[in-house]
């Protein structure tokens, strides 16, 4: 080593710095900041959509939605994208998943827990289309209260029952 002024010169080379030490530092820090930010948006974003139905096994037949907590009458349970097909698109089982289009033979197919629906005929859920920039969707909204555990209906219509006779 020489020594000039008060400046310490070395031909030996810089430490290196501990990758074992810093990637558990940094992946430990930005798990941290990542919780830290998630329970702030879960509770200041009201735009982040909250799941409040699940599906599981119908009180009337196969599958059926459930609300997971109390829905307040007027309350949006969910909007669901939609696809336009036309009923040549739909066959088999699917025809009983489907909703009618904006002409007699276009078919809408909806995404997310929308098509799991059951009917009933003093439904507490109905729905309406809007057109948005991204397409078709439908709008799940409660008729009435609603409790949490209740299973959510709407009416199929009398046209969907007279094709399935």
């Amino acid at each position: 080593m020489l020594l000039t002024g008060t400046i310490l010169f070395s031909n030996k080379r810089p430490m290196e710095p501990n990758l074992l030490l810093i990637i558990p530092l940094v992946l430990l820090t930005t798990l941290v900041v990542g919780i830290g930010a998630g329970m702030l948006l879960a509770r200041k974003a009201p735009w982040i959509p909250r799941k409040i139905v699940s599906i599981e096994a119908s009180t009337v037949s196969g599958r059926g939605a459930f609300a997971l907590q109390k829905i307040k009458e007027g309350d949006i349970i969910e909007r669901c994208p939609a696809l336009e097909v036309t009923d040549k698109d739909i066959g088999g089982e699917l025809l009983n998943y489907v909703f009618y289009g904006k002409t007699e033979n276009a078919r809408l197919v909806a995404m997310g827990n929308g098509m799991l629906f059951n009917h009933s005929s003093t439904p507490n859920v109905a729905y309406y289309r809007e057109e948005t920039s991204l397409g078709t969707e439908l709008i799940l909204y409660a008729l009435r209260d609603i409790s949490k555990g209740e299973e959510l209906f709407y009416t199929y219509g009398d046209e969907w029952w007279t094709t399935r006779q």
